[in-house]
């Protein structure tokens, strides 16, 4: 699935450094501004949209800078990163940016992924000037005081304990640690205890100033403001920021699974759950488009396959669902599901069959209907707030390019009965995919 919803809108790219360049994708949402894109002359991009409906201002910044771009020694360090960020720069002391921002009625947080870490503020728009002098100093003038490094370790250490915890998560990351085993997805975006534990304040200083520099960064701006007056101020507030980025070097292509690649897991639980995937495309993939339709045919919502066959119909599990996280390489197409542990093997049999179906006899034309209209809906809801339509263009313009997002609903709704069926038989191989099962831990 997408990372974030889509937006249906006229792309008007304009470019400064070098001369302006316009893209047209499809037609524009009644009632709304078309969205600007600058780069500034240090490289920097930024994305404006106009949205006048209420006197709010969100405030993003992406940064290609994720796990991917760690190595095993530093793994969690993008994300260790982001909590420091928070934590004081040159001129603000520790606590006085959440202070600042809270004073202002305002909203702050992050979020670390596999290709990027992203921040954002949302606030009165009154006040835009005040949260984009925070976020462009703290981007450029984080500290990363040593006693600070000590406090924060702990509270990432803590974050990770309760990601284990978690049954969902930690097959996740179980799952995406079997599927992989040479492409950097194979690491958990968040790191582990052992390696957060002994990463040192030198490390997470060189992994900023190496990764966190204009070139890599999208600074996204939706709100009650003036594209060009933004631009402006932006350009005040981020001109002097110079440090130069190395171009990010392709990851090593992960090989083919040979087979079904397994992984079982115990832990202090009752129910038993099945996480089940298979390589996808990459967000520039073509066939990405057919396969986020796939996905809501077999997993989401009630009126999918495997819900209606394998939930409602045979009563094999008590929760089943599928997903498809969208990013700059191939991700994993999942299910994920909780079963009885006696219903383990008939629980990923029936989902095999599932896959089978749509590989060897398609989709209907009503659920295919059913499926985008679906994806549609969820696509407005999530697009409907500053925030929302802020990521929209923020992910799309780190992990692919804007225009992705513009296009997106017009490229879902020219998906056919058969672009689906093509994609289940490239990538939905019932032969070849990872499974991790987790179950109650045996007594003894």
């Amino acid at each position: 699935m997408r990372r974030t919803a889509f937006l249906l809108l006229l792309a008007l790219l304009v470019t400064l450094l070098p001369p302006a360049v316009a893209w047209r994708g499809a037609a524009a949402t009644p009632g709304t501004a078309t969205p600007l894109r600058f780069v500034l002359d240090n490289g920097l991009t930024l994305i404006v949209q106009e949205n006048h409906a209420t006197e709010i201002v969100t405030l993003q910044a992406w940064v290609k800078a994720g796990s991917r771009d760690e190595s095993d020694e530093i793994n969690g360090a993008a994300h260790f990163v982001e909590h420091m960020l928070f934590k004081g720069t040159r001129r603000r002391r520790v606590g006085q940016i959440d202070r600042e921002v809270e004073a202002l009625g305002g909203i702050l947080n992050a979020s670390t992924s596999f290709d990027y870490t992203q921040y954002y503020i949302v606030a009165a728009s009154r006040y835009f000037d005040r949260v984009l002098d925070i976020q462009a100093d703290a981007l450029m003038h984080s500290t990363f005081d040593p006693q600070e490094v000590e406090r924060e370790r702990l509270v990432v250490l803590e974050e990770l304990r309760r990601r284990d915890d978690s049954p969902s998560a930690r097959t996740f990351d179980a799952l995406y640690a079997t599927a992989y085993t040479v492409h950097p997805y194979r690491r958990p975006i968040a790191g582990t205890r052992a390696v957060v534990q002994e990463m040192t304040r030198d490390q997470l200083f060189a992994f900023y100033t190496t990764h966190y520099a204009p070139a890599r960064t999208a600074v996204v701006v939706v709100g009650d403001v003036s594209a060009e007056e933004v631009a402006r101020r932006v350009r005040r507030a981020y001109g002097s920021w110079r440090r130069p980025a190395a171009p990010r070097p392709p990851a090593p292509p992960e090989p083919p699974l040979p087979s079904v690649r397994r992984a079982a897991l115990e832990a202090d639980v009752r129910a038993a759950y099945l996480h089940m995937g298979w390589p996808g495309p990459s967000a520039r993939d073509p066939d990405v488009f057919a396969t986020d339709v796939l996905l809501y045919v077999l997993g989401r919502g009630r009126g999918s396959r495997l819900v209606r066959s394998v939930q409602e119909e045979q009563r094999l599990v008590q929760q089943i669902s599928a997903g498809f996280p969208t990013a700059l390489d191939p991700t994993l197409f999942t299910v994920f599901a909780v079963t009885e542990p006696e219903n383990l093997a008939r629980a990923e049999e029936a989902i095999l069959a599932e896959v089978r179906a749509v590989r060897d006899r398609g989709v209907g034309e009503e659920e295919l209907r059913r499926a985008k209209t679906l994806l549609e809906g969820e696509d407005a809801v999530a697009n409907h707030t500053t925030r929302g339509l802020a990521t929209t263009l923020g992910f799309y313009a780190t992990v692919a390019d804007l225009e992705f997002a513009l296009t997106y609903r017009d490229r879902i709704r020219r998906v056919g009965a058969e672009d689906v069926q093509r994609a289940a038989r490239r990538f939905l191989d019932p032969q070849r995919y990872a499974v991790v099962l987790l179950q109650p831990r045996r007594r003894s």
